[in-house]
């Protein structure tokens, strides 16, 4: 008798353990989501949720890290469930933080790298999974970007060289040349772009972007003898600055061809008509000179 009910035992626990092996996978976390802003600006408050599926599971614990470094953790088991970790930089609003988000205040461009939300279920099965995501910090400049140009005054088939500098910044800013307000995106035969780019995020500092054109002056880019130059400063979606100048044509005129022959011709006429007054003149007097002749010869043979 007792042997028998050992069996029934043993059998019960074997068949609640294949039961467990075959439910575990459906009583366990599914469907994480993490959700970090790409890019912001120093001094915002940022929230970075984490969003996830236990189907019947129970949370155990929902820990954040930024580059590997625990500094918020959610335990509903716990009393209080939430605990912030000292972290250099990184300042956590408790009262804004929850089992699915974690809210950061006053965050600065020392606060860019990797954020990693872990979330695990509970026993039995203690699943955890893993997701991340990267976020820049970004300080912004102050100032406009500066645009240089030799010469302002050109003429066509000369090289105008410009030189575009962005204040320091963090990342540093991208530099876009405009011609009559159309980007200038590649090389070409008249225009060759020199750009010099600091974008490591590795140490954070404040760096300047800087960008060279050469331009060969062509008509076609001249109107009404004027050729607007713009450089554009951008940092993705939170900041734009713009210099722009304007260069001159200053091609000499040549003097046209039938200009000088029309002098030319006018200086002729004009001596053709000093030619016929000074004819007409000297006829006149010959007239007068034979009209007198004939009247005194008319006088004397009266007499």
């Amino acid at each position: 008798m007792f042997s028998r009910c050992s069996k029934h035992v043993v059998l019960l626990e074997t068949f609640l353990s294949i039961l467990l092996i075959l439910t575990k996978d459906c009583l366990s976390l599914k469907s994480l989501f993490i959700k970090v802003p790409e890019i912001v600006k120093s001094g915002d408050t940022v929230t970075l949720s984490c969003e996830y599926d236990l189907e019947q599971a129970a949370l155990y614990t929902i820990k954040w890290y930024r580059n590997n470094v625990e500094f918020f953790r959610f335990v509903p088991k716990e009393s209080p469930p939430f605990r912030a970790f000292p972290l250099s930089h990184v300042n956590v609003d408790i009262s804004a933080s929850g089992p699915t988000k974690v809210t950061l205040t006053d965050v600065s461009k020392e606060m860019t790298g990797d954020y990693i939300c872990e979330v695990s279920a509970d026993a039995p099965s203690f699943h955890t999974e893993i997701k991340r995501a990267h976020m820049v910090v970004a300080e912004l400049p102050s100032e406009m970007p500066m645009l240089s140009i030799e010469p302002k005054k050109v003429e066509i088939g000369k090289k105008i060289k410009a030189e575009c500098r962005s204040p320091n910044s963090f990342p540093p800013a991208k530099l876009t040349w405009y011609i009559n307000d159309d980007e200038i995106s590649e090389d070409t035969n008249e225009i060759k772009i020199y750009t010099i780019q600091n974008a490591s995020e590795q140490n954070q500092e404040l760096r300047s972007a800087k960008s060279k054109i050469e331009i060969v002056a062509n008509h076609s880019f001249f109107t009404s003898g004027q050729m607007s130059l713009k450089c554009e400063a951008r940092i993705h979606l939170l900041w734009t600055g713009v210099a722009h100048t304007y260069v001159r044509d200053e091609t000499p005129l040549l003097a046209p061809v039938l200009g000088s022959t029309s002098s030319h011709s006018a200086d002729e006429e004009s001596a053709f008509d000093m030619f016929n007054r000074s004819g007409c003149e000297m006829a006149s007097l010959t007239v007068v000179y034979v009209y007198v002749v004939a009247l005194i010869h008319l006088l004397a043979a009266i007499r």
